[in-house]
């Protein structure tokens, strides 16, 4: 007979499948962000993208895990809002200096991204009793 494989976390994974995504993208494109010029070597370095991946797999392994704990989950979530907050503001400054429908169009997605975090956070457990 089969057994039904149940998740007990699916918005954490959709999150950390996001995360991991938007990740790879930053590794893989080194010119992505040009604003402001003076400081588009750091935003363009592969340790942008590279936690993106990092969290978004420590993400997906807490939600797979059996025990989970309340304190990983509180800070994985924060960082997930911090990089969304992060890539949301960074879209919106460039697409405000250079008008660009694909940039505007990823800070609008990555707002949502980070207000489906905050919805995460709100409906998590906040302590162990």
């Amino acid at each position: 007979m089969k057994q039904k494989f149940e998740l007990s976390h699916p918005q954490h994974v959709i999150l950390g499948l996001i995360e991991i995504a938007v990740g790879l993208i930053l590794i893989f494109n080194d010119y992505y962000y040009f604003w402001p010029p003076q400081v588009a070597w750091v935003l363009n370095d592969d340790l942008c993208g590279g936690l993106g991946v990092i969290f978004g797999i420590m993400t997906i392994r807490w939600a797979l895990k059996d025990s989970n704990s309340i304190r990983v989950n509180r800070n994985l979530l924060f960082f997930s809002a911090f990089f969304w907050c992060f890539e949301a503001t960074a879209e919106f400054i460039h697409a405000s200096v250079r008008p660009n429908a694909y940039m505007l169009t990823a800070g609008v997605a990555e707002l949502g991204l980070f207000l489906f975090t905050l919805s995460i956070i709100d409906k998590s457990k906040k302590h162990n009793y």
